[in-house]
């Protein structure tokens, strides 16, 4: 890592103790209304700091969505992939949103090797291709013209029989949109149908978050009702519900019949079947499926059990298909062994060059963001950028509960071990990230939502309290909006608003100020200020620092 070493700062030695980023997932700067919880909730510490940094000229308002943090328009949301990756890489970072709309609608995909020997296989075999991914707008794991460029990529390419597995968002999207989606995409079906003769069809479905979208091996069944829909032909059934259904509308209808108030993301899952009570779209040996899903993140544990590597169920049919990823999802696994784009990889991120200097760091989340602060954080690569000066801590989520019924999550849990964390000394550089504003603010459930920026507050003043305690420096941040923005109460989705970025520096006594000649400041620019902070110059690599020094 020598090509990594830093330059030390003239006028400034360096925080006297540890310096500690505090990452508030998906809790942004929004107006004050009754659909903002963060607004409505008591959080006297966030208060302060959103009223006095700013005096003391050491806060700052981050950009933290579209192509701020490298997604294709300043349309798109900001998500934790993304952010995380501009945090941690110290720059803007092309995002595998951007590279799939570049590749797809551009019609290079089409034109490549590894198309054209899928499609052939195929034609050749009178075979079927399956289509399988989230289906909504929301881009962030996926966007549905994605998926009409791939069907038209099919059509262009004469394979005649397609099916699509809908996975159904109500997450990234309004919570129970999942009908409008289908409505676009059976248009589209019917159209291509209609002037070419082929059999393009909706085979199965259900919620991401009850249907193969599971992440960081949180619950292995999420899969395996993937697996049984989608390749076996098997849904999930109980009295009420029998799984069969001649339409996905009627699938969706008939699960919001038996509750009115069921998110899309909590879909069970359903097959699709033709008048003789056949599944239409059950995978035979020799058909091919590309998982359109652009993110890597909830797309991992379906591809290993497609490439029979550790998959963590008992299958009930496995026949032998060609499987394709849209992007490579884990570049260490060699994970799917076939995929179509390249993902984006930062050689150098801000871990790195610390590792250069011998700054011992550490990491902590609980498991549903645990990738993100490690993974994500460190250019998309797996594992340790190099272990003898890092440490990184899951606190392991429950994948039994209900996350509204429980919006503390392991937030108390995550602050305890922190805490240890800078009370043994051992550690220059800390991060942590509390999931409560994204996964409960996901949920759409205000009340919940009100506990859980409480559950923060009070986490991040008992962090702060300490770092203060130790001589160092706070950062406070988040990584996109979401908990500050949620309609009615029921809205989902993350938001379009700016984060907050508080310095909180018991030491201060002038030295540096926040950097007010920045244009439109964005999470890319957090990198540089923490070696700034550390008593490094930046990197020629690293966007601007977000303090100048006096």
């Amino acid at each position: 890592m020598e090509e990594c070493k830093l330059e030390k700062l003239k006028n400034f030695a360096g925080t006297r103790g540890p310096l500690t980023l505090i990452i508030m997932d998906g809790i942004g700067l929004g107006e004050p209304s009754d659909s903002n919880a963060v607004y409505r909730a008591n959080t006297p510490f966030l208060d302060k700091l959103r009223g006095e940094c700013p005096k003391k000229n050491l806060f700052a308002t981050l950009k933290a969505h579209g192509t701020a943090v490298g997604l294709p328009t300043d349309e798109e949301m900001g998500n934790s992939e993304v952010a995380h990756n501009a945090l941690g890489s110290g720059r803007i970072v092309k995002q595998r949103a951007t590279l799939a709309k570049e590749a797809i609608l551009s019609g290079q995909l089409f034109k490549s090797e590894k198309w054209n020997t899928l499609t052939s296989k195929l034609i050749e075999n009178n075979s079927t291709l399956h289509l399988m991914g989230l289906l909504s707008d929301g881009y962030v794991h996926s966007h549905i013209s994605h998926l009409f460029g791939l069907l038209d990529g099919a059509k262009d390419s004469q394979v005649k029989k397609v099916r699509v597995h809908t996975l159904l968002d109500g997450r990234d999207v309004p919570p129970q949109s999942a009908l409008e989606y289908i409505t676009q995409l059976n248009d589209k079906l019917e159209q291509i149908n209609t002037h070419h003769s082929y059999d393009y069809k909706i085979a199965s479905g259900g919620g991401r978050m009850k249907v193969t979208m599971d992440r960081y091996y949180s619950d292995w069944e999420v899969v395996k009702r993937g697996w049984d829909a989608h390749v076996c032909g098997i849904p999930e059934q109980h009295s009420e519900y029998s799984g069969y259904f001649s339409s996905a509308s009627e699938a969706i209808k008939s699960a919001r019949k038996q509750d009115p108030n069921i998110s899309d993301q909590y879909l069970p899952s359903f097959v699709i079947i033709n008048n003789d009570g056949d599944p239409i779209g059950k995978m035979e040996n020799g058909d091919g499926v590309i998982n359109f899903n652009f993110r890597g993140d909830r797309a991992v544990e379906i591809s290993e059990a497609f490439d029979d590597l550790d998959y963590g169920f008992e299958k009930k049919c496995d026949p032998n298909i060609y499987y394709y990823g849209l992007e490579q999802y884990d570049k260490k696994k060699d994970l799917p062994r076939n995929y179509f784009i390249e993902p984006p990889e930062v050689d150098d991120p801000l871990s790195k060059y610390l590792c250069a200097e011998k700054i011992q760091q550490f990491a902590i989340a609980e498991t549903h963001k645990y990738g993100h602060i490690t993974y994500f954080w460190n250019g998309n690569k797996e594992g340790y950028v190099c272990e003898d000066y890092e440490k990184y801590i899951e606190i392991k989520s429950d994948p039994s509960e209900m996350i509204e019924d429980n919006p503390k999550m392991k937030a108390i849990e995550v602050k305890d071990r922190l805490i240890d964390a800078l009370a043994s000394k051992n550690y220059e550089f800390l991060r942590a990230n509390w999931a409560n504003g994204d996964m409960v603010g996901h949920t759409g459930n205000i009340d919940s939502a009100i506990i859980a920026a409480e559950t923060v507050d009070k986490c991040v003043k008992s962090v702060v309290e300490k770092v203060l305690e130790l001589k160092g420096i706070a950062l406070v941040t988040a990584d996109h909006g979401n908990l500050e923005e949620m309609g009615e109460g029921q809205e989902t989705a993350h938001s379009l608003n700016p984060v907050m970025f508080a310095i909180i520096d018991g030491n201060y006594n002038g030295e540096y100020q926040i950097n007010h000649d920045i244009q439109d400041p964005g999470l890319g620019n957090v990198a540089a200020t923490i070696l700034n902070l550390l008593g490094y110059k930046k990197p020629d690599t690293f966007m601007p620092s977000l303090i100048v020094f006096n």
